[in-house]
């Protein structure tokens, strides 16, 4: 794939994004913030349909920084979408969404999987607000191994890394605990299960 193309691919992401947390009653999104949900979304992907393949493992490389995960993927997006007003950028440096632009951005594979996906993601983090979820990314043990090594390793997308194995090991108690039925949608699911999580990390069971 060459670079325009990745870019692309990653400016539908960060678009769905920025338009997804104004929905849900931002008034704009700091690029680190975009950052962290795009991870989040990733590796949730992984958890939660661990029998296909991760469409975000193809087109992001994250690494750790001291304001979290970072892919430069993402920067090069915001600047592909400035320049094409499809967003706009705040005094206080918070992305702003172009609500008039018209979306081109169906035509690359997997896009509307994912834009539906980062909206549910979007919801729990209206839901729980982002103190909370930021809470969880740091909680990362995948996050947490790269900060204490000091690696430059890209963090790991696929189902096999430490994050989701972690989420799956107490991910039989939940189901257990909760009444999971077929009927249930990924964001229903998905918003009963960070209710388990986060109840845990109050009681320090995390």
């Amino acid at each position: 794939m060459n670079n325009y193309d990745k870019i692309m691919f990653v400016s539908g992401d960060v678009y769905t994004v920025i338009i997804s947390m104004m929905q849900k009653g931002w008034l704009g999104i700091k690029e680190s913030s975009i950052n962290r949900i795009i991870y989040l979304a990733s590796v949730l992907f992984s958890f939660m349909f661990d029998d296909e393949r991760n469409p975000f493992q193809e087109h992001y490389n994250f690494s750790i920084t001291l304001s979290g995960p970072e892919d430069p993927t993402i920067s090069a997006a915001l600047t592909h979408l400035q320049s094409n007003e499809v967003v706009n950028i705040g005094d206080n440096g918070y992305f702003i969404a172009n609500f008039n632009y018209k979306e081109n951005f169906t035509g690359y594979s997997y896009y509307e999987l994912k834009r539906k996906w980062i909206d549910d993601i979007s919801y729990i983090i209206g839901l729980y607000g982002e103190g909370k979820i930021y809470d969880f990314v740091f909680r990362d043990p995948q996050y947490q191994n790269g900060v204490k090594t000091n690696t430059l390793v890209p963090l790991n997308l696929q189902k096999d890394n430490a994050t989701v194995k972690f989420l799956n090991s107490f991910k039989e108690d939940f189901e257990k605990q909760v009444s999971i039925n077929q009927k249930l949608t990924n964001r229903k699911y998905l918003e009963l299960y960070f209710e388990y999580v986060f109840g845990k990390i109050l009681r320090g069971d995390l």
